[in-house]
C-alpha cells in the first residue's frame, strides 16, 4: 500500500533497518540461549548449530518474546513509512492483492535479506566467535528428530498465521486503530513458543536466510534443502492468505473488502 509521501528509497532503507533489528534481537536472544545452555548441535555436527538445538519451554518464551519487543518497537517506528512488512512472505502477500506495485516488493525483498544478513553478522560482531561457533547466529533448523517436510509443514502454518494477522490489520478498516504493533507481536511470538521445537519458527524468508548466509561466510556448513523448503512453504502459507482472507472479509453485497484508506 503506497503513499507518495514517502520515496521509494526511504520505505526499502525502513525495512532494511526494521528486519536488521528483528534479526539482531530474535536471532540473537535464540544464539545467546545456546551460549549460555551449552545445547547440542541442530545437525549433529559440532560446526553446524543452529536453534533447532534448544528445547525448553523457557528458551522458546524469551526467544519469542524477543521477537514480539522487536517487532512492536518497528512496526511503530516504521509502520507509517513502509508499512512495516519486515517480512519477504508479508510483501508476498500483499503483492498477489496488488496492495504493493512489483518493483515496491522487489525493492522491499532486497532491503529485506540486506537488513537480515546484516543483523545476523552484528550479532557475531557482539559475540565473537561463540556467537556462530555455538549459537549459530540464530539459524532456523528442524529441531533434532523431526523431518524436514514436517518441519515445512510447520513454517508454512505458521506463515499463514502470522501473515493473516499481519493481513488483516492491514487492509480492514474496521481493525483496532493503534494497536497494530502489540496484536502481531503477541501472535509472533505465541507462534514462536508453539512451533520452535518443530521448525525454529522461522516464519520470515528473509530472517531465514539471513543468519544462514553469515554462518555460511564463518564457514560452517549452508542447508540449502533447508532453506529451499523453508522459503517454499512460508511463501505457500502467505500465498494462502491472499486468497483466503479477502474472500472471507469480503461484503455480502458489495464484493470488496472493508479497506483501509
Amino acid at each position: 500500500m503506497e503513499d507518495e509521501q514517502w520515496s521509494l528509497l526511504q520505505k526499502a532503507c525502513a525495512e532494511a533497518l526494521g528486519i536488521f533489528f528483528l534479526v539482531f534481537v530474535g536471532a540473537g536472544t535464540a544464539a545467546v540461549a545456546l551460549i549460555l545452555g551449552h545445547k547440542a548441535p541442530t545437525f549433529g555436527n559440532p560446526n553446524d548449530i543452529g536453534i533447532g538445538a534448544l528445547g525448553g519451554m523457557g528458551d522458546w518464551l524469551a526467544i519469542g518474546l524477543a521477537f514480539a519487543f522487536a517487532i512492536m518497537t518497528m512496526v511503530y517506528v516504521f509502520g507509517h513509512v513502509s508499512g512495516a512488512h519486515i517480512n519477504p512472505a508479508v510483501t508476498f502477500a500483499l503483492l498477489l492483492r496488488g496492495y504493493i506495485s512489483i518493483r515496491e516488493a522487489l525493492a522491499y525483498w532486497v532491503a529485506q535479506l540486506i537488513g537480515a544478513t546484516l543483523g545476523a553478522f552484528t550479532i557475531a560482531l557482539v559475540y565473537g566467535h561463540q556467537a556462530w561457533s555455538i549459537g549459530g547466529l540464530g539459524a532456523p533448523g528442524p529441531f533434532p528428530g523431526v523431518p524436514l517436510w514436517r518441519a515445512g509443514v510447520a513454517e508454512a502454518i505458521g506463515t499463514f498465521a502470522l501473515v493473516l494477522g499481519v493481513y488483516g490489520l492491514a487492509i480492514n478498516k474496521k481493525a483496532p486503530s493503534g494497536w497494530a504493533g502489540l496484536i502481531i507481536a503477541l501472535n509472533i511470538a505465541g507462534l514462536i513458543v508453539l512451533l520452535g521445537n518443530v521448525s525454529g519458527a522461522a516464519i520470515n524468508p528473509a530472517r531465514t536466510a539471513g543468519p544462514m548466509i553469515a554462518d555460511a561466510a564463518f564457514g560452517l556448513a549452508f542447508h540449502w534443502n533447508v532453506l529451499v523448503v523453508y522459503v517454499v512453504a512460508q511463501l505457500v502459507g502467505a500465498a494462502a492468505v491472499a486468497g483466503i482472507y479477502p474472500w472471507i472479509a469480503m461484503k455480502a453485497r458489495g464484493g470488496t473488502v472493508h479497506q483501509r484508506e
